[in-house]
Parts: structure tokens; C-alpha cells; sequence
């Protein structure tokens, strides 16, 4: 299957640290059998001339990309929250605390937004999951009824099971209205109930998760509002009223 070898090669220090993270889940992952064949298998891993680390993966050749979220996506999402997976309450959940940590003191609608969120979740227990951290249609490719997933360089464990699932749904999607923002949880909601039915998926909790997803990319990518997507997502937040209503 792996006909082809791709090489990444970082050029500075931030580039460096993804590739580290990508080749660190790679290791981890390889020893997944029912991953197998999913991901890019790790061939090589060295220093270049000019000190700078690189990778040698293997990859299959191109295949289709697909823009709708398919059963084949939900089942590999699936699959991967449970090869990674521990239940926690929200507050000693990575996810919360990094956003705890992450926060601007000169940003108050990201405070208030967090707040909602802590209070939704107060009592609620449920699991958190390894998140592949870039899950997008141009990382994905399809090979007849499995899917292939590249960049693993964002990602990380303890994370909400709603964050890929809605990070698939919006980022393709150049206008982030809350109609399609409702429509990405209501998928999500089936995602969940369908992956993880021992739990609780009440509309409040789907809605303090949304949250959780729109904080987090918010503040990965530097809480910058000339950014499109931390201004359409802040955009979002300011709204939340409204969708997390009618959730």
C-alpha cells in the first residue's frame, strides 16, 4: 500500500515541534491494528545538513478527497478516540485547563464564553479522546471504504470527542454562520450519541463542547480577529446565545 515515501522538513523552531508530535503519534499509532493502514508509517528520522529535523514517510498513491462527512469518517474518528480515552469531569480535563490557561486577560467575551461553558459542564462526566488536531478534507484521503489521514503534527489527547467532528464540518466552509454552525451540532450530536452512548448528550452539553472547539482554535491560532477563521468563530461566540438556545 505504501508505494510512495514523502519528506517533511522543518524550518524553524514551531515547524520542528509538529514534526516531533507527528512522529511520536506515528510510533504510538503504528501499534493500533484497527488504525492499520490509515496513517502514514514512519520510515526515517534524522537532521538534515542544516540542522534542521526531518521525516521520511510512507504514504499510498493519490486517491479521492471527499468534502462531506461520510460513516467512513465517523467510524475512523471512533476508532481513534478509543485508542487513546480516559473519563473525566471538565475541570481536569487537559482541554479545560490548557483553555484556563490560554486566555487573555484583554479578551471578556472569551472569559464570558468560557464561563458558560464551565457552568454547562459543572456536573457532567464524559470521555475524553486522542484528536487527530487538523481533521480537514485536504487530510484526508479515501481508498475504496477506508480513509487515509496525513499530519498528525497537532495532535493531542484529552480532548472533547466533538472537536474533530466539528472542526471537519467548519473549517472547509468560508462563511461560519450559525445556521451551518447548528447544523455541524447536530452531526456532532449524532457522532457522539452514536460512538459513545453510555454517556450523557444533553443540548447543553453539546453546546458548552461547541464552545470548547471555538475557544480552542481560537486561542491556537493567536486570538488574532484579522485572522478569518478567529473572526468568524469570535463572530460565533458573540452569538451563542442564540444557537445554544435552540441547540
Amino acid at each position: 500500500m505504501y508505494d510512495l515515501r514523502l519528506v517533511k522538513t522543518a524550518k524553524d523552531a514551531e515547524s520542528a515541534g509538529r514534526l516531533a508530535r507527528e512522529a511520536r503519534w506515528l510510533r504510538e499509532l503504528a501499534d493500533v491494528r484497527s488504525l492499520e493502514g490509515q496513517l502514514p508509517r514512519l520510515i526515517e528520522e534524522g537532521v538534515d545538513a542544516a540542522g534542521w529535523p526531518y521525516l521520511v514517510l510512507g504514504v499510498p498513491p493519490g486517491s479521492a478527497e471527499t468534502r462531506a462527512f461520510t460513516s467512513e469518517h465517523a467510524r475512523f474518528l471512533a476508532t481513534l478516540g478509543k485508542a487513546r480515552f480516559r473519563a473525566a469531569d471538565f475541570e481536569h480535563a487537559d482541554a479545560c485547563q490548557w483553555i484556563q490557561r490560554s486566555l487573555p486577560e484583554n479578551a471578556p467575551l472569551l472569559q464570558e464564553a468560557y464561563d458558560d461553558c464551565e457552568r454547562a459542564l459543572l456536573y457532567w462526566n464524559g470521555p475524553y479522546v486522542l484528536s487527530q488536531g487538523d481533521f480537514a478534507p485536504w487530510n484526508i484521503r479515501r481508498f475504496g471504504e477506508q480513509l487515509f489521514v496525513f499530519d498528525w503534527g497537532s495532535a493531542h489527547t484529552d480532548a472533547s470527542p466533538l472537536d474533530d467532528v466539528l472542526h471537519y464540518l467548519m473549517i472547509q466552509r468560508r462563511l461560519k454562520t450559525v445556521r451551518l454552525l447548528r447544523k455541524a451540532m447536530s452531526r456532532a450530536h449524532e457522532f457522539a450519541l452514536a460512538a459513545y452512548p453510555e454517556w450523557s448528550w444533553r443540548p447543553p452539553v453539546i453546546g458548552a463542547l461547541t464552545i470548547v472547539y471555538l475557544l480552542g482554535v481560537i486561542l491556537h491560532r493567536g486570538v488574532d480577529r484579522a485572522d478569518p477563521v478567529v473572526g468568524a468563530y469570535w463572530r460565533l461566540l458573540e452569538k451563542r446565545s442564540i444557537w445554544m438556545k435552540e441547540n
